[in-house]
């Protein structure tokens, strides 16, 4: 079982999009996949058709002191979507509360983790998608995981978004001793502009091989599917959205056979 989150601190770069889509992409290619929402805004439930509001169990109740009344086991919150072999385990607004009723409690950063470990779910992928920040929901999706995807729109605001995640990751592996493997995935992409040439050029030169070579080329349909509430494959199966996230699901299929060798960034610092 792979664990990987969906991950930046800055939010419209097609985080959430990534995890509903490659979640369903990798159930294409006969996957059992199931996605977390850590995040309070619950895009990710509510991308895959589901109401947040209406769930009395959800991922708040999993990160709940074992001890507590209000606490469920991981398995006990998950649901079925309509996409054969994809999962999600919902969140809503309630989570929001919860990054700061974290902070003062013993093991905070190791919730989620001791969550999946405890109900050993049975699922060849579990993807959780982070909230758009650096606090402790999202320090929680990072201790949990063993990959990493940060999504990242190829402009130059991103470029310092995306060394400032980087740094989070370095403390993380030295304070926590928990060193995940990250990659890097463009999206959003407009490849005819001098821009993202010159973007791509940096992110190249600093993540090398931990770019992914999919990229999710900026696609009006892939937004229209999320607000139809499915993946982009099945709204539109044939559109270059869906292909894209079909690229990338058999790229992170690939990694299952072949891992790039240790060393995860290189020693010199993005240009921004």
């Amino acid at each position: 079982m792979r664990v990987i989150a969906v991950a930046n601190q800055k939010g419209g770069v097609a985080k959430t999009t990534t995890c509903i889509n490659l979640g369903a992409s990798l159930a294409y290619h006969a996957r059992r996949v199931l996605i977390i929402d850590m995040d309070p805004q619950a895009h990710s439930t509510l991308g895959l058709g589901f109401e947040p509001n209406e769930f009395e169990k959800t991922i708040l109740n999993v990160l709940e002191p074992v001890r507590s009344p209000f606490h469920l086991e991981l398995n006990d919150v998950i649901i079925p979507t309509k996409t054969p072999n994809l999962y999600i385990a919902p969140s809503n607004i309630d989570l929001a509360g919860e990054e700061y009723r974290l902070i003062d409690k013993l093991g905070r950063e190791d919730f989620l983790n001791s969550g999946i470990h405890r109900a050993k779910p049975q699922y060849d992928y579990i993807l959780v998608d982070c909230p758009p920040s650096l606090g402790i929901l999202t320090i929680n999706s990072l201790k949990a995981c063993q990959e990493v995807i940060v999504t990242i729109q190829p402009h130059y605001f991103a470029l310092r978004g995306i060394q400032e995640f980087v740094e989070t990751v370095d403390i993380m592996r030295e304070s926590l001793k928990h060193n995940p493997e990250v990659y890097v995935l463009i999206t959003i992409a407009d490849i005819r502009t001098n821009l993202y040439r010159e973007v791509m050029n940096e992110i190249e030169e600093y993540f090398g091989d931990r770019t992914f070579q999919t990229i999710i080329h900026k696609n009006i349909t892939i937004a229209e599917a999320s607000s139809h509430g499915v993946p982009v494959i099945e709204y539109e199966p044939e559109s270059s959205g869906s292909q894209d996230y079909l690229s990338l699901a058999k790229e992170v299929i690939e990694l299952e056979k072949e891992k790039p060798e240790k060393g995860l960034f290189r020693k010199n610092r993005l240009q921004t």
